[in-house]
């Protein structure tokens, strides 16, 4: 199994930004080491990571992952300069023997070294938001919003404020985002992020699976969080992509960022009659995944779930079905709506139905089914009217709301798009309501506790 991309792939990306950027000289910012960073944000209450990760792009095209560091690549002769104060022994002699770095050096001398060798150069490239051109710098013109009360200037974050200091020092030189370059160099991955991707995806796989064999009335949302975190670091993850998502209940209906911005949403105790949204992501070098499926809080689907179920599936399958090159992302959202408009013609059951026009509703108004993903959870891709390519990886994410039962359906697979159609990355999890009820019937770890109101869990 690949470990981490390797030499040849790096100096591949290298090679082919520097083609992209032939007019100008690239500056790549690294992440600080812990201490710094804390003291950079002392007071954010969601900072807690003492584990270093490197800055993506730069790993995506150097692998260096020595903490506090830049990297100053001159497109004219293709090589990487390392500046870096960092003393850990570990890392140095890493990114030595991983042979992308061709000289380091203290970061003293970077500004000297910038200045001279940009005066070759119409530009400096650098990673920060892009937006339109303002200036000698090629970057953002509306700030951040919300950020400060009404009437204050609101504050740039510090890719920008570096870019900014960098026309400062440099007046005579555009300051341009390598942003959009990286994006489309990230469209198609390459075989190697394929591998991490896939295995990205098998790990999350098995989170999904502890998740639906632990699930059962009585236990509570951070229970089956718990489950899921062991598993993904079980079974190799680097770190999570993101918290679990568990959203049972009428947390399935309420809107993301609502439900996010709940301090204690995860104290949410399982009933029986629940659908439980189990959306999971792990991280594998890198490369993220972001898979879900539904599930029911019994461990057994009655009449109406079923039926529910069973017709959001029949879109989902479809959808899956029509994946292939020189499809677009439009298309596949047309042939999810499509696909219930037909199926809404033969409904009897009231309920069926109201759940079908408002799936038909809300599909329709998305720009597309889901998201791409690489080294971000939303990863770089085609656009919706663009044909997909081969090496293109996203994921599909509709989503049906049954307002009357009580019961809602979501289901996330993550799709490799081939030459002939599609490969599914997140390939073992169960589709079906019986595939789901079986896997839901299997021993798990965890049993629920006796709640404190006396109740027991539902035997199984």
């Amino acid at each position: 199994m690949l470990k981490r991309l390797s030499r040849s792939f790096h100096q591949n990306r290298i090679a082919e930004l520097c083609s992209r950027c032939h007019d100008g000289l690239i500056l790549l910012r690294g992440e600080l080491d812990w201490f710094r960073k804390r003291e950079l944000r002392l007071f954010d209450p969601a900072y807690g990571e003492p584990n270093f990760k490197q800055e993506k792009n730069l790993y995506y095209l150097t692998g260096i992952e020595v903490p506090n560091s830049f990297v100053m690549i001159d497109p004219r002769d293709g090589r990487a300069h390392l500046y870096t104060d960092w003393d850990g022994p570990r890392e140095i002699e890493r990114a030595k023997t991983l042979g992308v770095v061709d000289e380091m050096h203290a970061s003293t001398p970077l500004l000297r070294d910038l200045r001279i060798k940009s005066a070759a150069y119409e530009c400096i490239y650098t990673l920060y938001s892009p937006f339109p051109e303002a200036g000698s710098l090629v970057a953002k013109t509306g700030p951040m919003t919300g950020i400060f009360p009404p009437g204050m200037a609101e504050p740039l974050g510090d890719d920008l404020q570096f870019a900014r200091q960098l026309t400062a020092l440099f007046p005579g030189v555009r300051v341009k985002s390598l942003h959009p370059i990286l994006q489309e160099m990230q469209k198609i991955k390459l075989p190697e992020e394929i591998e991490l991707l896939r295995r990205a995806n098998e790990i999350a796989v098995s989170g999904i699976i502890a998740a639906m064999k632990a699930i059962r009335p009585g236990l509570y949302d951070h229970h089956v969080a718990a489950v899921i975190d062991y598993a993904l670091l079980h079974e190799g993850a680097s770190r999570l992509a993101f918290p679990a998502n568990i959203m049972s209940g009428p947390n399935a209906f309420t809107k993301l960022l609502h439900l996010w911005s709940d301090y204690t949403h995860r104290n949410r105790r399982l009933e029986a009659e629940d659908a439980v949204f189990i959306d999971v992501g792990a991280e594998f070098q890198y490369y993220q995944s972001d898979i879900g499926r539904t599930v029911p809080g019994s461990g057994k689907f009655n009449t109406r779930q079923k039926e529910i179920y069973e017709l959001y599936l029949r879109c989902y399958s479809a959808t899956l079905e029509s994946v292939a090159p020189g499809v677009t992302q439009r298309d596949l959202l047309n042939k999810c709506v499509a696909t219930m408009q037909e199926q809404s013609r033969h409904l009897k059951a009231d309920y069926l139905r109201k759940a079908a026009e408002q799936f038909v509703q809300i599909t329709s108004a998305r720009p597309m089914l889901g998201h791409y993903v690489d080294m971000n959870v939303i990863g770089a891709g085609a656009g919706v009217d663009e044909p997909l390519q081969p090496g293109m990886v996203f994921v599909i994410e509709p989503l049906l709301f049954s307002e009357e039962t009580g019961f809602a359906v979501f289901m996330e697979d993550t799709i490799l798009v081939t030459e002939d159609g599609y490969e599914l990355l997140s390939k073992g999890l169960p589709n079906s309501a019986d595939e789901i009820e079986l896997v839901m019937s299997e021993p798990a770890f965890l049993e629920a506790p006796v709640a404190e109101a006396g109740l027991r869990s539902a035997p199984r």
